[in-house]
């Protein structure tokens, strides 16, 4: 129905020179159709009352309702007292930036599974798990507090047990599928479970989860753990789990479970310790054995237990406070140098350039934060070639006596921070990370008194790890690369915190790059939601400031299409609401890009009434008949800025093609594929301005021999030949038109 369009600001025209009296005719009109055919509209010729917010130099409020649902599984109803196990838990999060002050309500509901749903969980576990005498891992905690205190001695510490492995990837995705109660729409489901019955009541047998985590580089099963223990000493570590999620928007946890984790972290950052928790070394059956639970006491025990085990993943994975917001940018940069350093001694480039790549960086990035655009360089480069960076690495590192070199991490950290990166970086206000790795053999980095494999943070990572790590014993299997490692400091580098805080460590098992437990090929649900939802909190804000200050702007007599283009900013706004509160961060950011242009299609048409002027076209070969073409069109605009210019093309009387134009920097273009024509052909241009105008013409027609139609020649004529229906010059006619022109462009 675009044929009546032209007509459209002629009537325009004519009606104010008619008066005031006319004009809200036409707008009534228009706004009758709107209201019928569209989901939004105006009723007459004043804007309906919007509930306005105050405009403020500073950030703008921005307030979401969460929920937490709690199902308890395996548990004796009359055990749990829901004020003292919700106690502490966080209840408001409070998050100010630039455009926004975020504030998450988050409300509790706690809902008790019945036998069934208990049973049928039971037998997913019984039927997707291994029970064996070397299924899992036990901690020597006295090995490890003599090497904790014996760096130079490595001690065995981890050693095979027996019990149950269930697989967490099953039991998650049943859960999922099967949910208890309704998830909630903006929120997470816990489980809070009981599965004692699965174990000895000596510990000899024990139950845990399996999640799978795996190298992304090697896609090998992950049965090492950190710098310490990596060796041959402690071969074939299982990453035992107790509690797991992240795959979707829900956690497992799970006190009757057996790990070893929760023990480590108790003696291996004793110093910054000063609260220990039960759970970290009694499960769920130890806890209980030691209470008399017909004390009403030792039930208070039981629920401030079982608060603690649920405190860290509710407070640091589904609800965090560690992290910064997402940045507001359009462009996130990642830039990576590899360098190795043992090229000389016959270990080439090419040799290691399996270790990561910039698809596998780029594609997690994306997932992790898809509205802005990621541009990804990793580079593999010979030290010895590079005479700058070999002479800043041995500034900063020297050869032990047993040939170990010794890398003082803070110090090069620091040194390539301010001498090296702005030489490789761009200093804007997008995300602009710079990356190095350094691959020796037989090289540890030290930082605050201990080892570590990399640092992050303000825009940088390094990463030193050694080449003995990247392989298995024999020296050549492939084992471990860094893109896991790179995607941890990379998170760093743009704001986020560990999974884990000292004295709050079960957070780590989750999945997810950012703990110190087990790393996984990618980011987890709970991280993608916080940067996306935090990232359209400030896209909300920016454009709800910028929106309010442009509608009170308008004045009470505007154009119907200004009040049609208000009605449909605030339609798409309030679709932006529904979907962020359903966690479809996808269509909240498109419908809020739809509430940018809507905002500024309503302010230009308030102030620009005069269409595109199209004074020029051609094509390229000028006999544009017998193959492909290329289209062009000379176009003007007075004052609102070309929105879009499309190219139409019409076969034998037939369909009509569409073909977007592209500017050039001199005139607006598109190619066009032979399409196959036998009788004639027809081209034309419709071009539309912000300001929520039309312009068709540069028609170009060209018949066949056969046709007693004359040629046009007319650079602005309509090409009424699409349709034999000739437009009527009624103002009704015009009415549906405006109502049909605001539809196409909402669509």
């Amino acid at each position: 129905m675009w044929f009546g369009c032209g007509y459209m600001n002629q009537f325009v025209n004519m009606v104010k020179k008619a008066g005031n009296t006319m004009r809200r005719a036409l707008v009534l009109g228009i706004a009758l159709v709107l209201v019928i055919a569209t989901p939004f509209g105006v009723q007459d010729n004043h804007r309906q009352p919007v509930k306005q917010a105050t405009l403020s130099q500073g950030p703008q409020p921005i307030e979401r309702n969460w929920t937490a649902n709690i199902i308890v599984v395996g548990y004796d109803p009359s055990l749990i007292d829901e004020p003292l196990l919700l106690q502490d838990l966080p209840t408001i999060r409070n998050f100010s930036t630039e455009a926004a002050q975020i504030t998450y309500n988050i409300e509790y509901q706690i809902v008790y599974a019945d036998a069934a749903y208990n049973d049928e969980l039971r037998q997913v576990m019984l039927d997707n798990s291994i029970n064996g005498s070397e299924t899992g891992t036990g901690l020597d905690e006295s090995a490890l507090l003599y090497q904790k205190d014996n760096l130079d001695e490595p001690q065995r510490i981890f050693y095979p047990r027996a019990g149950r492995a269930i697989d967490g990837y099953a039991v998650e995705d049943w859960l999922e599928e099967n949910p208890y109660t309704s998830p909630p729409d903006l929120g997470y489901t816990l489980y809070l479970v009981n599965f004692s019955e699965f174990d000895s009541a000596d510990h000899s047998l024990e139950h845990w989860y399996n999640y799978h985590p795996l190298d992304p580089d090697t896609g090998q099963n992950q049965d090492w753990f950190r710098l310490e223990w990596d060796n041959a000493l402690n071969p074939n570590v299982t990453m035992d789990y107790p509690f797991f999620g992240g795959r979707y928007n829900l956690y497992v946890v799970d006190p009757s479970a057996h790990q070893w984790y929760l023990k480590w972290c108790k003696v291996w950052w004793s110093e910054e310790i000063n609260t220990s928790y039960d759970f970290w070394t009694q499960d769920l059956e130890d806890k209980v054995g030691s209470l008399n639970l017909d004390i009403p006491a030792d039930v208070d025990a039981l629920n401030v237990y079982l608060r603690e085990c649920i405190w860290d993943p509710i407070s640091q994975l589904l609800f965090p406070y560690q992290h910064q917001p997402a940045k507001y940018v359009d462009v996130g940069r990642l830039k990576v140098l590899v360098f190795c350093m043992d090229v000389a001694d016959g270990t080439s480039v090419n040799s290691l350039e399996w270790v990561t790549n910039a698809e596998m960086q780029k594609a997690h990035l994306e997932e992790l934060y898809p509205f802005i655009q990621w541009e990804v360089d990793v580079q593999y480069l010979d030290i010895d070639e590079e005479p700058s960076w070999n002479s800043l690495f041995w500034t900063y590192a020297a050869d032990n006596l047993d040939g170990t070199t010794i890398v003082d991490g803070g110090s090069m950290f620091n040194a390539i921070y301010s001498g090296m990166r702005p030489a490789y970086v761009v200093n804007d206000d997008n995300i602009n990370v710079f990356g190095v790795v350094f691959i020796k053999k037989q090289m540890e980095m030290h930082v605050y008194g201990r080892a570590y494999t990399g640092l992050g943070g303000g825009g940088q990572t390094v990463i030193w790890k050694s080449w003995e790590r990247y392989y298995r014993p024999d020296g050549v299997t492939p084992k471990d690369g860094i893109s896991a490692t790179q995607l941890h400091e990379t998170m760093h580098a743009i704001g986020f915190a560990h999974s884990w805080q000292h004295e709050h460590y079960s957070s780590d098992f989750y999945y997810g790059p950012m703990g110190y437990f087990a790393e996984h090929n990618g980011t987890s649900t709970f991280e993608k939601n916080w940067v996306q939802g935090t990232y359209l909190d400030q896209m909300e804000a920016l454009l709800w400031s910028n929106f309010l200050e442009e509608q009170s702007n308008l004045r009470s007599d505007e154009r119907g299409v200004t009040y049609a283009a208000e009605s449909a900013a605030l339609a798409s706004f309030e679709s932006a609401r529904n979907s962020y509160n359903e966690m479809d961060w996808h269509s909240a950011y498109s419908a809020l890009v739809k509430a940018r242009d809507w905002t500024r299609r309503m302010m230009f048409s308030s102030i620009d009434d005069i269409p595109p002027s199209i004074y020029g076209r051609g094509t390229n070969p000028s006999d544009f008949w017998t193959g492909p073409f290329t289209y062009w069109a000379m176009i003007s605009e007075n004052l609102a800025g070309l929105e879009n210019v499309t190219l139409y093309v019409q076969v034998d009387d037939g369909v009509v093609r569409s073909f977007p134009m592209a500017y050039n920097g001199y005139n607006w273009s598109v190619s066009v594929p032979f399409l196959e024509h036998t009788s004639n052909l027809t081209i034309w241009v419709v071009a539309w301005d912000w300001g929520m105008n039309r312009a068709e013409g540069g028609v170009l027609t060209h018949l066949s021999a056969a046709s007693s139609t004359p040629t046009s020649t007319t650079t602005n004529t309509p090409p009424y030949i699409l349709t034999p229906i000739i437009v009527a010059g009624s103002i009704a006619a015009v009415i549906v038109i405006v109502g049909v022109i605001v539809i196409r462009k909402r669509e």
